[in-house]
């Protein structure tokens, strides 16, 4: 109480800024045992108790040098000017009076407060296996780390469609829905462009240790409803969207992303299932359906799977949309617009709750470059304007292997029952058999609470890393 008062002798400050100092009295009043301790400070070293206070006391050996020495305390004596508290080599607290005066030569026990986001990372804290600090320390949620990198930065008006958004060019960041007619950040924030700065490793197989041989790396979507949305750097292979050999399409396959055979593939709760149930979640191999009316073929993820629990219990489980259209010429507006709605073919589902799917038409849409991409997404490879649109898009490459194949999408054709979108090779987005074997790049979003360590930039080089 007297620490946190006003009663200091004329003159003098009642509070200091500053980083290092040294214990207060109560500092070393409280670190004994109360349950063997029950004397004032100046009698810690008092027999009444059998010397129980400083001997149960874990500050006692560090401030006399284990009772060697006196020892400095933080605290001035308020009745005179250069006297000051501190531990007598036996333990009890007292002032400098009778000729000891703050000018004499006590031990110095320095003492300061970690910064409040230090992060410990290993340790229990004995003095055989002490507490450990994070090398880098964590910052703020990813979330709202990428949207200050966004809101920092100064912003460029660019037009689409006929609708502005706001580019922040020096970090390749944009706000892809306007919050009305007068504002322009009302919406997600995304990465756009032909190379930015949004790598980060996930699915490692060490979180303390992470680099290019303990973990993958994925790409950073962008932030939405707070959470962080990545996509996989790399297709993990091509598979059929949905093989079903039943019902209405004798062999098409069925576009009903909850009843899909590559929801099953991505997703937990599908072990039963004997042509690939979990297997991509579980790290599996196994049989995999590639091709019409249930086609299979050998599938092996035992080293591109989700690797173990750690990196499961970072996947957020979040309500997807499955709403569709049936135009090839659309733009990423209004297939963001669509992919919300309830223009889905008669009886299919417009959402679906889960953790692992693939990126929407309006992902790839926005991820090109508005101010060298004038197409819709059907046009996204023409000429009209150099191939702008595909070659200035970072997950075309992801999507379509670097145009080797066709990439699969989440949304539904809405009219017709087998049908979904994908990414063509050479760029365009266009709608196919759900049964076509193309490339898979799991889409997924981590939980909010996830954090990027300080002094990683996103680099390809030096991607963000999550703290464990």
């Amino acid at each position: 109480g007297y620490e946190r008062g006003t009663e200091v002798y004329s003159g003098r400050s009642t509070t200091w800024p500053g980083k290092v100092a040294l214990p207060y009295p109560s500092d070393y009043g409280y670190a004994t045992d109360f349950n063997k301790c029950t004397q004032n400070l100046n009698n810690y070293s008092s027999s009444t108790d059998s010397y129980a206070c400083r001997t149960n006391d874990w500050m006692y050996p560090i401030i006399t040098g284990s009772g060697n020495s006196k020892g400095w305390l933080l605290t001035p004596y308020s009745g005179y000017a250069s006297y000051a508290w501190y531990v007598n080599s036996s333990g009890f607290v007292n002032n400098t009076l009778t000729n000891f005066y703050v000018d004499n030569a006590y031990g110095v026990a320095p003492t300061l407060y970690l910064n409040a986001n230090e992060y410990v990372e290993s340790g229990n804290g004995t003095e055989s296996n002490p507490y450990r600090l994070m090398k880098d320390s964590p910052v703020e949620t990813a979330s709202k780390y990428i949207t200050n990198l966004y809101t920092n930065a100064s912003k460029t008006k660019v037009q689409n469609n006929g609708i502005d958004y706001n580019y922040a060019t020096s970090v390749s960041l944009m706000n892809d829905r306007l919050g009305g007619t007068t504002s322009l950040d009302g919406g997600n924030i995304r990465y756009y462009g032909a190379s930015p700065n949004n790598y980060i490793y996930f699915n490692c197989s060490d979180y303390n240790n992470q680099s290019d041989t303990t973990c993958e790396k994925w790409r950073i979507i962008g932030v939405f409803d707070g959470k962080v949305k990545i996509i996989r750097n790399e297709s993990i292979g091509k598979y059929s969207w949905d093989s079903s050999a039943s019902g209405v399409n004798s062999g098409q396959g069925e576009n009903e992303w909850p009843q899909a055979d590559l929801m099953k593939l991505l997703n937990p709760g599908y072990d039963s299932e004997t042509i690939g149930g979990s297997l991509y979640y579980n790290s599996k191999s196994g049989t995999c359906y590639n091709g019409k009316t249930n086609a299979t073929t050998s599938c092996d993820f035992t080293s591109s799977g989700i690797k173990n629990e750690e990196t499961k219990n970072k996947i957020a489980e979040v309500t997807w949309n499955l709403g569709g259209w049936n135009s090839l010429y659309v733009s990423s507006d209004e297939a963001y617009t669509n992919e919300r709605g309830t223009k889905v073919d008669s009886g299919r589902s417009t959402t679906w709750p889960g953790r692992i799917a693939l990126p929407y038409p309006s992902d790839y849409g926005y991820a090109t470059d508005f101010n060298k991409c004038t197409q819709n997404l059907y046009n996204y490879e023409s000429s009209t304007n150099s191939y702008g649109c595909k070659k200035n898009d970072w997950m075309y490459p992801i999507i379509t292997n670097s145009s080797s194949n066709n990439g699969w999408l989440l949304t539904p054709y809405s009219g017709s029952t087998s049908i979904a979108w994908y990414v063509y090779s050479s760029g365009y987005v266009n709608d196919g058999s759900s049964y076509y074997a193309s490339g898979v790049a799991p889409t997924l979003f981590l939980n909010s609470n996830e954090s990027i360590v300080e002094g990683t930039t996103g680099t390809e080089s030096n991607p963000f890393k999550l703290n464990p």
